[in-house]
């Protein structure tokens, strides 16, 4: 159909329009590659942080463990975090 329309019907701009839309889809798949390799390393950078606070942590624990640890001295609820730099990566594929 899109040759018989280029053809047929050459005063449409059907060609230039073509055109265009592979441009815009060229210029999104740039994006997507840019957006994605953002993320990669902002997951790296989020990987390698959260095992320097789960060190940071144990060593405060050890250091605190007489006067009940943590939590005890903030006199705050404990919290943890979960990981889910797996699904990060999942999705991204």
């Amino acid at each position: 159909f899109h040759s018989f329309a280029r053809w047929f019907l050459p005063w449409l701009g059907v060609s230039e329009l073509e055109k265009a839309i592979v441009n815009i889809s060229m210029v999104i798949e740039k994006i997507e590659n840019k957006t994605m390799d953002a993320i990669k390393a902002q997951q790296e950078e989020l990987t390698s942080l959260s095992k320097v606070v789960l060190q940071n942590r144990m060593a405060l624990d050890v250091l605190l463990a007489a006067q009940g640890g943590v939590c005890t001295i903030v006199n705050t609820s404990c919290c943890t975090y979960v990981d889910q730099s797996g699904r990060v990566r999942t999705d991204l594929n």
